[in-house]
């Protein structure tokens, strides 16, 4: 077992578990995703992410800049301004098994998330 956790977050990957093996959270939220899920799920996150740096050094005193991405099952909305960012997920029903949640990641947590998520990546924890 994986476990990457802060205050406001965790994220926990489990091989032994067959369908959900990934579990997100936030404060007082938590969710299962199976592999599929969580593969798509990181890369709409890093590549907000990467949207976000390349755009944030352009944004003058309180401009604030929404982007979105969606990539089914997934839609990533990210609201920030050059300062920090917070992350809002929502999980279309669909699939075997036709569940949908919607999740949300405040600017104070949202690096250690996007780290966590990088390290898990870059670990094949896939």
């Amino acid at each position: 077992m994986i476990k990457k956790e802060g205050p406001g977050w965790r994220i926990i990957f489990d091989s032994s578990r067959d369908n959900f093996s990934t579990l997100i959270g936030g404060e007082t939220w938590a969710i299962e995703l199976d592999k599929s899920e969580w593969k798509v799920l990181v890369e709409v996150v890093m590549e907000l992410c990467n949207q976000y740096k390349l755009v944030k050094e352009q944004l003058m005193g309180d401009e604030d800049i929404t982007l979105e991405l969606e990539r089914r099952p997934w839609l990533a909305i990210l609201n920030g301004d050059q300062y920090g960012w917070n992350l809002r997920l929502i999980l279309s029903a669909s699939g075997l098994f036709n569940r949908g949640a919607e999740v949300y990641w405040p600017r104070h947590v949202t690096n250690n998330v996007v780290n966590a998520m990088r390290s898990m990546w870059d670990s094949d924890y896939l």
